[in-house]
């Protein structure tokens, strides 16, 4: 395995700040993490996209890497390509290795397995026919009762309990989003930019856009994803053009999602 690096830039506002850096792992049959290790720690990286889905194909293969990668601390989150039906064995240990998206090319009903266990397991999911056309629900959506049940069935994972409070958040629970955002940071979610980002959209739809825009600039030291500038942009915006004095409640994007 080799790995690259690819950036994305932030808004042309913003373009005098450093873009969002991501590791790209490529596939050379070569099943030593070492490389992607030494660049994980050296470049400080929280997010890899594995981009060759013949990685994949050899599922107990997969399950040692992933069993390596937590043996080796890798707390990064990551996403993968396949392109053969996956099982509940192999989706289990690759989001608790820190597997957060899916991207799955399958005939139909190898994609209605691939979903349910996919599913199960809270992944963020791209699923397409093996020509690449789109299905008709090519994305899947969680409601706050599937996220409460993918953080009881993984309640050490730091990833879901990040997902139950984003969910919270949306479904304007606010009160409850505190509990499983703490746990996601206590347990070291890796991209702590977006648990400040999180925490300034709980801001500002408490009311609090000064709170709000002090941890996003917080959150904006570095190489942030770019829902921090977004945000930035869309607060400073609105305090500009009144804010609360005209009674309007601001709604962040709070962004689950490490990959854009």
């Amino acid at each position: 395995m080799r790995l690259e690096m690819r950036t994305i830039m932030p808004e042309k506002a913003e373009w005098d700040r450093e873009p969002f850096a991501r590791g790209v792992v490529r596939f050379d049959r070569n099943w030593s993490l070492d490389e992607v290790e030494r660049a994980v720690r050296e470049r400080g990286l929280s997010s890899l996209a594995f981009e060759d889905a013949a990685m994949f194909a050899d599922h107990d293969r997969v399950v040692d890497m992933c069993l390596d990668m937590r043996v080796r601390d890798l707390n990064v989150l990551w996403s993968a390509r396949l392109d053969t039906v996956p099982t509940d064995g192999l989706l289990k240990a690759m989001r608790l290795a820190g597997c957060q998206r899916l991207d799955m090319r399958l005939n139909p009903d190898e994609a209605v397995e691939g979903l349910f266990w996919a599913r199960r397991y809270g992944f963020d999911v791209r699923v397409r026919n093996l020509d690449g056309a789109s299905y008709a629900a090519e994305r899947i959506t969680y409601g706050v009762a599937e996220r409460e049940a993918i953080a009881g069935r993984l309640p050490g994972l730091h990833s879901a309990q990040f997902d139950l409070a984003v969910a919270y958040y949306r479904a304007g629970r606010l009160a409850d989003v505190m509990l499983p955002l703490g746990k996601a940071m206590t347990l070291r979610f890796p991209m702590n930019e977006l648990c400040l980002n999180l925490l300034a959209c709980l801001s500002a739809a408490k009311h609090y856009p000064d709170q709000a825009a002090g941890l996003l600039d917080q959150a904006g030291y570095g190489c942030p994803h770019p829902v921090v500038f977004r945000n930035r942009e869309l607060l400073r915006a609105w305090l500009a053009g009144g804010g609360d004095l005209k009674g309007v409640r601001l709604r962040l994007e709070p962004e689950h999602s490490a990959f854009c």
